[in-house]
């Protein structure tokens, strides 16, 4: 996508080698064995070695750099999104660190560790640990995660957010400032992102010319900017969350065949938002129905339980900052922002976003796969509507 050339591809691991303090150093372009799929640049395993100190050592590192061409920068949307993620690495999760060398072995996060980060425009790299070398990689299995791999992707994100509690309780300053970077998404400060939003549920009324759930793609189309504001100002509480937690952002480390933990990856979107966004977005856009309506509450219970646990070994009261009564309101609250979301995430791994800076990265190729395709996608829009309905996110006469 973006022409990276071999030269700079040199430069580039020159400059992390000076930041390594690596002499006589080489590097090997290395492959993934599974590649998830990646929107917004390029990702390049690499394997650095050198000395330093007179002592040899390694590095295995997946580069990440954004398009070097003007023609994928027009929107903006690349620029953004690569200067919160550098920030995120550079800053955020530092201090995360930090904060996570005093709790126990339950609550523990798992980050990369990030090498070097460059902020230039149509220069942007982040030099990240290799964690596929550390036996995680992601669920390429199905479009959907089983109860396995949600339960422990919940657990992940439980400790996410308990670590955005714990910054801002030990260290407030820092957190306001963290916020600032990462401010929350509405219309006006992302008209960009919210004109994506309504362009997808435009898309998915075409494929819904008269059904049952027309009237509520046309109200959530309408109220579109209303209820992604609703998702931060209209809630019990915020924290800094994840912004677009989905199996595709998400990789796992397994003892035999069972998942036993998850690496939460692309920060592009981290911003203010209420906990139960991620929470919501992770189960409609990385479970079928089937699962959603066996386990739903289930699922619920392992994120909270998690999320108390964690503020407890960091002496925090989760009935203080964030109670179970809270976290259930908001879910109700979130829900229309998740679904509009969702629809737009499942419409680009369906492989019908055809156009535009971000496409599908599997697209169909004679009429009968794309029909195929359009078929399998309003069937999970429409089990997404009929079960938020009856959990009772989404009331009828609401809509």
């Amino acid at each position: 996508m973006s022409h990276i050339t071999e030269d700079y591809l040199s430069g580039v691991i020159r400059r992390i080698a000076v930041v390594c303090q690596l002499s006589d150093w080489s590097f090997v372009q290395e492959k993934f064995v599974n590649m998830a799929q990646n929107y917004f640049g390029d990702l390049i395993p690499i394997t650095l070695s050198g000395t330093r100190h007179g002592v040899s050592v390694s590095y295995n590192i997946v580069l990440k750099l954004a398009p070097i061409n003007e023609e994928y920068r027009v929107s903006g949307a690349v620029t953004v999104m690569f200067a919160r993620e550098t920030y995120v690495y550079s800053t955020l999760m530092k201090a995360y660190r930090e904060i996570l060398q005093r709790l126990p072995p339950q609550s523990q996060y798992v980050i990369p560790k990030c090498y070097y980060v460059q902020q230039e425009y149509c220069k942007e790299v982040i030099a990240l640990q290799d964690m596929t070398v550390e036996g995680y990689r992601p669920y390429v299995h199905a479009m959907f995660l089983d109860l396995d791999h949600t339960l422990v992707s919940l657990k992940s994100l439980a400790k996410l957010h308990s670590l955005s509690f714990i910054l801002q309780n030990e260290r407030p300053q820092q957190f306001e400032d963290i916020m600032t970077i990462c401010g929350p998404l509405t219309e006006s400060t992302n008209s960009r992102y919210m004109d994506i939003m309504k362009d997808r549920l435009d898309k998915a009324l075409k494929k819904f010319p008269a059904s049952d759930i027309t009237p509520v793609l046309q109200k959530l189309r309408k109220n579109c900017a209303k209820y992604f504001k609703a998702a931060v100002y209209s809630v019990q509480n915020t924290c800094i969350c994840h912004g677009d937690i989905w199996k595709e952002n998400i990789l796992y480390k397994y003892e035999g065949n069972k998942p036993v933990s998850a690496c939460v990856i692309d920060y592009q979107t981290t911003r203010k938002c209420c906990p139960a966004f991620d929470v919501m977005y992770l189960i409609l856009s990385s479970t079928n129905s089937e699962l959603r309506n066996k386990y739903f509450q289930q699922l619920m219970e392992i994120y909270y339980r998690t999320f108390e646990i964690a503020l407890k070994d960091a002496g925090i009261s989760s009935q203080t900052v964030y109670s179970r009564p809270m976290f259930d309101a908001d879910m109700r609250v979130v829900a229309p922002a998740c679904l509009i979301t969702a629809n737009t995430a499942l419409w680009l791994s369906n492989g019908l976003q055809e156009e535009g800076h971000v496409r599908s990265k599997h697209q169909w190729t004679t009429k009968e796969e794309k029909e195929k395709a359009v078929e399998k996608y309003k069937t999970i829009i429409s089990t997404m509507i009929d079960d938020l309905t009856n959990f009772g996110y989404m009331p009828l006469n609401e809509f």
